[in-house]
């Protein structure tokens, strides 16, 4: 059986078009669409207070937790999970 994803809704999509330059969408929407209710729940909350800065924060948190978990691989060249050492 596969297992689904759920889809983004609309809103989420305006938010990430808005948000994040064209060439981070994507990831951006894998991480929304792999991530809990709860960080989804924060990048609208921060979206919606104009803090597109804070948006990107909680996707890098986001990508940092799914990797943590296996459900996703930091790459050298991905824009989000990327922390200063």
């Amino acid at each position: 059986m596969k297992k689904k994803f759920p889809v983004l809704s609309q809103e989420l999509k305006d938010a990430v078009n808005y948000e994040i330059r064209e060439d981070l969408r994507y990831e951006a929407e894998l991480i929304l669409i792999m991530t809990t209710d709860e960080n989804r729940k924060d990048f609208m909350k921060y979206y919606k207070e104009d803090k597109g800065n804070i948006c990107c924060l909680v996707l890098d948190f986001a990508k940092r937790e799914l990797v943590e978990q296996k459900k996703m691989i930091q790459n050298d060249n991905d824009g989000f999970g990327k922390f200063l050492e």
